[in-house]
């Protein structure tokens, strides 16, 4: 065998990141280490697997073959590593989830954790991540399923409905604020935030950039209970879904406030890469999220339970 798993791995970093330095950034090495890797690979196949262009690096025909047959040894190595793990662990096992800030706090919690009470031998690990992020990692086999905002860039992954998402202004009762309000206003009042490098925050910082602006952060919060409770005070306003705006209003004294942008109000989904080739574990649990959004969307049902 001419190459191992890591040479692919690289070589595939390489491909998508578009660059060696993507790539070593990815894989956490030094792009002469890279370097070295592609070299090897290409001395081993007496092929040339990339060409620079003015803005980084592409793969070559043969290089491209290589992309498509690299994915498959990958997922195929995942799914006996995690089959294996199931038989010796009796078939529990881990799911990777990828989820963005609204999702992470609104719905995952109840929806989760009556999944976890009912598979006790199954564990999920969440992390709070962008869609345009969430979209790569799923592509690139490190993680099993994703929650995606409609805006991102789905191709060639499986789309399931899920939720609705839409951000609020919230201000205490008695604060003067336009409604609608445009987000261009929002950032000329002092902002309570969540953490920095949270999705929702990662999300509104484009958005404000693509105004040439920044938002004045008087402080971050680890959720959004405390961000209202600060709200409440009247240090300054926050953004956050209207199902906790709602929740957290019947027994504080805030108020919601429409922001007039396209993007506050949009659907989400979930996203796998091949519902087929999923763990049994993993299956079970988008199973349980898909019977979940239903449950939601059934009339009568209060989105602001979940």
């Amino acid at each position: 065998m001419k190459f191992d798993l890591a040479d692919l791995r690289i070589f595939l970093a390489a491909v998508d990141g578009g660059s060696l330095t993507a790539a070593a950034a990815r894989n956490n090495i030094v792009v002469a280490a890279v370097s070295a890797r592609i070299r090897r690979l290409e001395t081993a196949f007496n092929l040339e697997l990339f060409v620079r262009t003015g803005r980084g690096i592409k793969p070559t025909a043969p290089g491209e073959m290589l992309a498509q047959h690299a994915r498959r040894v990958l997922e195929e190595a995942r799914k006996t590593e995690l089959e294996l793990e199931e038989f010796a662990y009796g078939r529990s096992g881990g799911v990777r989830l990828l989820s963005n800030t609204n999702m992470l706090f609104e719905h995952m919690p109840r929806a989760i954790g009556t999944f976890l009470a009912a598979n006790p031998e199954i564990s999920v690990t969440v992390s709070d991540k962008p869609s345009l992020e969430v979209v790569n990692m799923l592509r690139n086999g490190d993680a099993d399923i994703g929650v995606v905002a409609v805006s991102a860039d789905m191709t060639g992954l499986e789309q399931f409905e899920f939720v609705a998402d839409r951000l609020v202004l919230v201000a205490a009762a008695g604060r003067l604020v336009e409604e609608p309000i445009p987000f261009a206003r929002v950032l000329d009042l002092p902002i309570i935030g969540v953490t920095a490098d949270s999705a929702l925050s990662q999300f509104l910082s484009r958005q404000a950039h693509e105004l040439g602006r920044r938002a004045t952060i008087r402080m971050r919060t680890e959720g959004f209970e405390s961000l209202c409770t600060m709200v409440e005070t009247n240090a300054g306003v926050g953004i956050i879904p209207e199902s906790a705006a709602r929740r957290y209003g019947k027994f504080m004294n805030i108020r919601s406030i429409v922001i007039d942008e396209s993007w506050s109000s949009r659907k989400l989904y979930l996203c796998v890469r091949n519902r087929q080739q999923l763990p049994r574990y993993a299956q079970r649990l988008l199973a349980h999220l898909l019977t979940y959004a239903d449950a939601l969307a059934e009339p009568g049902r209060d989105s602001a339970k979940g």
